[in-house]
């Protein structure tokens, strides 16, 4: 019997190093596309004219995917987002949690004011996405742009 088992074994080493080497292969694979992609998903950010923050429900953020700002984003992790707009913004974006959490809606949208470091003031709009139930993201997305030479009216509409 233990000779029957040798023998069995002895035959199934190579069928187990061949599909050791295909799984190698396919990883091999796997690997240089990921890498392609992840070119190609960093040349689009470059790229692109919006920011992508991710945040979590309490408003802490998590990661800085892409900044607009002046500001040192490997600083920024766990920091409440309102926190970085001017103090008469801040409660528009608590106030946006609270509607985006409360109604489960899923998207909110948003114009709020950012301090630059050398003291200027930057005027944003947002779109918030709720995607806390998406196994990928678990987290509330901010996709966010400059907003350039607002109309004075709609920028006081927009503030109310």
């Amino acid at each position: 019997m233990k000779q029957h088992d040798s023998a069995e074994i002895d035959d199934r080493i190579p069928r187990l190093a061949e599909r050791v080497a295909q799984l190698e292969g396919e990883n091999v694979a796997l690997e240089k596309a990921l890498r392609c992609n992840s070119r190609v998903f960093e040349a689009l950010l470059c790229q692109g004219h919006f920011g992508i923050t991710l945040t979590g429900p309490d408003r802490r953020i998590v990661r800085v995917v892409k900044a607009l700002t002046d500001l040192d984003t490997a600083s920024l992790a766990g920091q409440l987002v309102e926190s970085l707009a001017v103090p008469e913004d801040r409660q528009i974006i608590v106030d946006a949690y609270l509607r985006l959490l409360k109604d489960r809606c899923e998207t909110i949208d948003l114009v709020f004011r950012v301090p630059g470091a050398d003291s200027t003031v930057t005027l944003f709009t947002a779109t918030l996405t709720d995607m806390l139930d998406n196994p990928n993201v678990q987290g509330i997305v901010w996709n966010y742009a400059v907003l350039s030479s607002p109309d004075p009216e709609a920028l006081k509409t927009a503030l109310a």
